[in-house]
């Protein structure tokens, strides 16, 4: 019997279709996938500025970030990126194994992604994420609402992936 996958991530990357996700409209679903590649291009630079259409301003939308923290709501997010955006040399986050699902106003999506970044301040960071410009891999999960006609991202999860072997052997 073969191993499953490990989620290499030098293996071929699928690009996403809206074949990806289950459920709700074709419209919405391109839609989706569409949303979510404008967030991984913003997040590229730490687009703060272009992050806000994407984000919901609603007081409940919460963001887990790699970082371990969590952030509440669109501003306190932003703030975040204005930071990374002074101290961290980013790059596109490469999504692979995308899934998710859609429902009349609301979504989810999951991928696992693989990038490179760089720690550019003065001062350290607070704590060592990978800034050494190696290659690493992350999960995310993000949510998608529709509000007022327009989905928009109500939380987001982001934690480390792991490619070597699974406890178990599984």
């Amino acid at each position: 019997m073969s191993q499953p996958s490990q989620h290499d991530p030098s293996s071929v990357v699928r690009p996403p279709s809206s074949d990806s996700l289950v459920g709700g409209s074709e419209e919405d679903r391109k839609e989706i996938l569409r949303l979510h590649e404008a967030y991984l291009d913003v997040n590229a630079r730490f687009d703060w500025e272009n992050l806000q259409p994407l984000f919901s301003p609603a007081a409940e939308a919460t963001f887990f970030n790699l970082n371990g923290h969590t952030y509440n709501g669109r501003e306190h997010w932003t703030r975040l990126w204005k930071f990374y955006g002074a101290n961290v040399r980013s790059s596109y986050w490469t999504p692979y194994d995308i899934g998710g699902t859609v429902t009349n106003d609301l979504a989810v999506v999951w991928c696992h992604r693989k990038t490179r970044r760089r720690w550019t301040g003065k001062e350290p960071p607070v704590r060592d994420l990978k800034y050494d410009d190696s290659e690493f891999i992350s999960r995310s999960t993000m949510v998608f609402r529709r509000e007022d006609g327009e989905w928009r991202v109500v939380h987001a999860h982001f934690s480390p992936g792991e490619s070597g072997p699974r406890p178990g052997g599984l």
